[in-house]
């Protein structure tokens, strides 16, 4: 029993190991809180390297030897490795190499060197700046001394307290898809979905009782200063995570059923966590979470028909429409809940806290039950006003887009390395064109507002990072994509089950497959609208739906007759010698 279970443990190893990683970055506030993440980031990263060479998962009639024989190979040939290495050195230049930043802490009244990231190479002028407290004590003073940047033709960054929280991102996710890509065989990396959808699940549960009981806590009262939803601090990033790991749901739910005899699974399993997710999309206060919710519903309605209509028994044709009409009403209606009633009951409570007589009671209880949708009729507005030929000309010029515009500007100014992760908050406000009214009036009337990002992160990595940087992050994406795409369109050559075997090429394509390219679209258009990739739990999501492609899509079988034609040659040499 004792062999038995080491066996497993160790087979299992790299594949939980990564699993705690995903489940860390997720219910640790997203993974967007720095010192959530320093006690444990660097050690677990450093342990799923070391399991990943020296415990890979075996292959059956495999030695260990063999397996890490084969592991090491696949890493020095993949292009990722080379990037995951460059890209880590790229961004810890810029942590170390960071200019001396210093701040006035109004409630210590003390100056506070933030930066760089080792005292050693602070600039000698600092020590003299410290000794004079601020004009004004009881505010909050920045100040970045010019020309303290330690080696100025090397990659550096503004502040090194800051351009850490990056390193702490990509160098752990791209090193957990390493090892599932090359460490783990292919039952693991179907483990790996299923535990995604099943630990998001609980994750949904929790938020949708914290929004049901109106809590504004996170873990054991600590109180939360802005809205959050589960453990999001930021809505869109629950609007990314919850509606993904729907698709995937949905997905891991027809591979199963189609593959029955590799999977015990129950599909009810995956029916409710994808039921979960689209409630929890719907939740979590985000009208991108809301459409990505009614897409995937409205997507899966059309698809599944189409995929297995002439596959299907009269019975089955009739039941399995009828039952995603149901679900998709039903993910339609939570979206009515939450945005027409919950919308209107929130206006009667706040009638009735300031009623303080019978009328006003009465009238307060007179209010409509449903209101208009407010963020529906905004965005209506928004497209009734915009004059398009502009818009179309130069979208950035609408709305919050000169942000954009002082990324671009950021990037002119420094186009190779950037300037740090999070230094476009700090240096945004110097790229205003002071002789332009237009762009005057735009910063008066942000009042700071989502000033501190690009909500763009092509834009703001690019800005922050500079071509090469963004380069190297570009590279990893392209040589994650490419693997599963292969997989993709490979996928109709092999036929899957009988129920699927007579249909035609665009439905015999992996369902996993289907499904991951809808959410990792989505997450990347998302990413094009906000900071999606600011959060390393939708940032791992992201990779993982690649990486684990490999794990559903089946190898080609020599044929019968192929290995039959083959024995019999080799029988004919025999009988000749």
């Amino acid at each position: 029993m004792v062999d038995y279970l080491y066996m497993v443990i160790m087979r299992y190893i790299v594949v939980s190991l990564v699993a705690l990683m995903l489940t860390l970055f997720t219910w640790l506030g997203g993974g967007i809180v720095p010192q959530w993440l320093a006690p444990w980031t660097p050690w677990l990263t450093f342990l799923i390297v070391e399991v990943m060479l020296l415990l890979p998962e075996q292959r059956k009639n495999e030695s260990l030897q063999d397996a890490r024989s084969r592991v090491w190979r696949a890493l020095l040939h993949d292009p990722l490795t080379w990037l995951t290495i460059a890209l880590t050195l790229f961004l810890a230049i810029q942590w170390i190499n960071a200019y001396t930043f210093i701040e006035w802490n109004p409630l210590q009244k003390t100056w506070e060197v933030v930066s760089p990231a080792f005292d050693c190479l602070r600039h000698p002028d600092v020590e003299s700046i410290i000794q004079q407290p601020p004009a004004n004590p009881s505010q909050p003073v920045y100040l970045r001394i010019p020309d303290s940047v330690p080696v100025p033709w090397l990659p550096h960054a503004l502040r090194s307290d800051e351009a850490v929280t990056v390193l702490a991102w990509f160098t752990p996710v791209l090193v957990a898809l390493l090892a599932i890509r090359h460490a783990t065989l292919r039952h693991s990396k179907r483990m790996l979905c299923t535990f995604i959808c099943g630990m998001t699940s609980l994750l949904a549960i929790a938020g949708i009782i914290q929004f049901v009981v109106g809590g504004t806590f996170l873990y054991w009262g600590m109180e939360s200063k802005a809205f959050f939803f589960a453990t999001f601090g930021y809505p869109n990033h629950a609007a990314c995570f919850f509606p993904a790991v729907m698709a995937l749901s949905i997905g891991m739910l027809l591979w199963n059923l189609e593959h029955r005899e590799h999977t015990r699974i129950p599909p009810w399993f995956y029916i409710i966590s994808a039921l979960l997710c689209a409630i929890s999309a719907i939740l979590s206060g985000s009208r991108a979470g809301v459409l990505f919710a009614l897409a995937i519903a409205t997507f899966t309605t059309i698809y599944v028909p189409i995929r297995y209509f002439g596959s299907m028994s009269v019975k089955y044709r009739i039941a399995v429409p009828t039952l995603l009409f149901i679900a998709t009403l039903t993910v339609i209606g939570s979206a009515a809940f939450r945005i027409y009633a919950t919308h209107a009951n929130q206006h009667r409570a706040e009638a009735l806290r300031v009623a303080s007589t019978p009328e006003e009671h009465a009238a307060a209880f007179a209010l409509p039950a449903y209101r208009s949708i407010p963020a529906i009729d905004t965005v209506l507005r928004e497209i009734g006003d915009t004059d398009w030929a502009i818009f179309f000309e130069n979208p950035m010029l609408m709305r919050s887009g000169y942000q954009g515009i002082l990324a671009l500007r950021q990037f002119d100014a420094y186009p190779y390395f950037g300037t740090g992760a999070w230094s476009f908050r700090w240096l945004n406000a110097q790229y205003i064109n002071t002789d332009d009214p237009e762009e005057q009036k735009w910063l008066r009337d942000r009042k700071g507002v989502g000033q501190a990002n690009v909500h763009n992160d092509t834009l703001q990595f690019l800005a922050e990072h500079g071509m090469v940087g963004f380069g190297l992050m570009v590279g990893c994406i392209i040589v994650l994509a490419i693997p599963f795409f292969f997989a993709l369109f490979r996928s109709p050559s092999i036929p899957m089950s009988d129920a699927v075997a007579d249909r035609c090429w665009i439905n015999r394509i992996c369902a996993y497959c289907v499904f991951a390219f809808v959410a990792t679209t989505m997450i990347a258009a998302h990413s094009f609208i906000d900071l999606v990739f600011r959060s390393p739990a939708c940032m791992m999501l992201y990779g993982l739906l690649f990486v684990a492609a490999d794990g559903f899509v089946p190898r080609k079988k020599k044929s019968t007759l192929s290995i039959q034609s083959h024995q019999e040659q080799v029988q004919k040499e025999q009988s000749h010698a």
